[in-house]
């Protein structure tokens, strides 16, 4: 528990630092996320941060009209939107002073209270999760919002940090069913990801048929590194029978949160390159 809690509260003092001593004008910078710029990453963080730890979601004369803008493309856009307009008439230093304040507010709430990793506890709009799922998914939204400004403004980093290797894992953890359901290759299709670092991660996935002929996915292997006895199918030549496909966190990230396309994004492949390319294309886990 201490451990989750303190990953939550540094990658939250890295989006402060981050931000700590940007110029004016790099503040309305546009980002890879559309329709958002600098400022909104910082207040879209504040929003959600705020309404954590209790507060009600902002409304402004019953409601924070949002229009039809583009990038607002469900109802939970439209939340998140409302979040990011009610802060709107904030400074950046107001923005950062609230969200300085906002996490010792959060560690403290969660320190103090007598929590398990499968407590329930509040998370957006109105619903419930336990501890973990929260805090994991808090790890990935800050990071990548994080990496969303570092990109905009030319400062990369924060690549070797719990938020990092927690989105990294998610990716990985994910693999099997996006190549099953998505891709949907043929039978005795093996695929293996690769995060080459700073956050490492490898994942496998071999596509069989069940007793019912239905298609299913088979994990491999999960882990930092490849180990001696890694479940690797080889063809009757003695070669592996994988597509392999190799890339930086950093080009993971941005494809995986859907800031790069795949024909923008720097990977190695080994094995079937047009698999590879249908891999990446569907592996967006934001929506």
């Amino acid at each position: 528990m201490p451990g989750y809690v303190e990953a939550y509260r540094q990658v939250l003092l890295s989006m402060v630092n981050t931000c700590d001593g940007l110029r004016e004008a790099e503040w309305d910078l546009p980002t890879d996320c559309p329709g958002w710029r600098v400022r909104d990453h910082v207040a879209h963080t504040v929003h959600i941060e705020d309404y954590l730890s209790g507060s009600e979601h902002p409304v402004v004369e019953e409601r924070i009209e949002v229009g039809s803008p583009e990038h607002v493309r469900n109802e939970g856009g439209v939340w998140m939107e409302q979040g990011v307009r009610s802060r709107a008439a904030l400074t950046p230093d107001q923005l950062l002073a609230e969200l300085r304040g906002l996490v010792e507010i959060r560690s403290a709430d969660l320190y103090a209270r007598d929590l398990a990793l499968d407590s329930t506890v509040r998370s957006i709009r109105d619903k419930e999760t336990s501890f973990e799922r929260l805090v994991r998914l808090r790890l990935c939204d800050v990071w990548t919002h994080e990496q969303d400004i570092r990109e905009a403004v030319g400062r990369p980093g924060s690549l070797d940090g719990d938020g990092a290797a927690t989105w990294t894992a998610t990716v990985l953890e994910a693999l099997p069913q996006v190549v099953l359901r998505q891709v949907q290759p043929e039978p005795g299709t093996v695929v293996i990801l690769e995060s080459t670092g700073p956050a490492t991660g490898r994942a496998g996935v071999r596509i069989d048929v069940d007793e019912d002929g239905e298609p299913v996915a088979h994990e491999l292997f999960t882990g930092h590194s490849a180990e001696e006895g890694d479940d690797v199918p080889v063809t009757d030549s003695g070669e592996e029978a994988v597509t392999t496909i190799s890339l930086s966190t950093h080009a993971l990230a941005r494809r995986t949160a859907g800031r790069a396309s795949t024909e923008d994004t720097a990977y190695h492949v080994q094995g079937d390159e047009e698999l590879a390319r249908a891999v990446l294309d569907a592996l967006t886990l934001t929506r």
